[in-house]
């Protein structure tokens, strides 16, 4: 199977005059298989700096396609702890795959905008069974991993040129156009070239 062609990058920005970001991203990228995720922890400074990079160390050794069970894995290896949000979106082939517990977005935006579901609950607190969206990749998706420090209204129709930059720019761009000063803001962005 051939492999698919992709452009990823991040951007994450902490709470307004915080130094410490409570929000993490994490990509491992190979040549057929990516797999990327966002984490917010609870509230912001360095006790959610704490929590995320806690997580984030985690994921290091828990990369899988099984997003679900990397999610409960996850939770259960934080009980007790203040909670996290977590998203991970997985691309295989010509697969994404997208699962989260708390407010972590996945958008699709090309010619028409995709939202993939999200999954309530509080990582180590509240844990649910996360479902798993996932959807055919088409030539120029770009795909918006974000947590809910950006607006979610955002869409293509307000940032038009976004094929002219590479995806780690474009990141830093939405976050620093939509992005809340008044929270941790983070965004993966994965362009699909075909």
């Amino acid at each position: 199977m051939e492999k698919i062609n992709i452009d990823i990058g991040g951007y994450t920005r902490p709470f307004v005059g915080e130094h410490k970001n409570g929000d993490a991203i994490f990509i491992h990228q190979k040549e057929d298989f990516c797999f990327f995720a966002i984490i917010d922890g609870i509230g912001h400074g360095q006790p959610a700096f704490e929590i995320s990079s806690k997580i984030k160390e985690f994921l290091t050794r828990n990369i899988s396609i099984n997003i679900s069970k990397v999610i409960q894995d996850t939770h259960q290896y934080m009980l007790g702890c203040e909670g996290a949000a977590l998203g991970i979106g997985v691309i295989d082939h010509h697969y994404l795959y997208f699962g989260s517990l708390g407010n972590i977005s996945c958008k699709i935006l090309n010619t028409e905008n995709v939202e993939l579901l999200s999954t309530d609950g509080l990582l180590g607190v509240r844990g649910r069974t996360v479902k798993v969206s996932h959807k055919v990749l088409q030539d120029k998706d770009l795909i918006l991993l974000h947590s809910d420090g950006l607006d979610s209204s955002f869409t293509n129709h307000q940032f038009k040129n976004y094929h002219l930059f590479s995806s780690e720019i474009l990141a830093k761009k939405i976050i620093k156009q939509w992005g809340s000063m008044f929270d941790d803001a983070s965004l993966i962005a994965v362009k699909i070239k075909k």
